[in-house]
């Protein structure tokens, strides 16, 4: 039954998909991580950062995981991911991290537009 389901997927859809997982798993591990740390090193001025990241991620992941399910409100969630991430890389161009993330999540917006995605959804 799940080879059925994704057989009709195209490959814009499964590559959109597999970019928000990343994306957003990056972010609960960086929160995650970043919170026990700070609880070891006693050091407590930056862990409401640390849980925004966190909580960022839960989101995130809440709409890669409606992307899934093939719902609009998930395609919505992931093109406004994508164009965030696009901002704050331009914002910080300078670093070659930045300029990583701005190419992948350009070339994942656009597999959001293609054709096939959209008719998809």
């Amino acid at each position: 039954m799940n080879n059925e389901k994704t057989a009709d997927e195209p490959l814009s859809f499964k590559i959109a998909l597999w970019h928000g997982y990343i994306i957003s798993g990056i972010f609960l591990l960086y929160g995650g991580v970043q919170i026990v740390l700070s609880i070891l090193d006693r050091n407590y001025v930056t862990m409401g950062q640390m849980i925004l990241f966190a909580a960022l991620g839960l989101v995130l992941l809440m709409a890669v995981l409606s992307y899934g399910e093939k719902k609009k409100i998930g395609w919505y969630g992931l093109i406004g991911m994508n164009i965030l991430i696009i901002i704050f890389a331009l914002i910080g161009y300078d670093k070659y991290e930045n300029i990583i993330l701005l190419i992948l999540s350009v070339i994942s917006l656009s597999m959001l537009y293609s054709e096939k995605t959209k008719k998809l959804l």
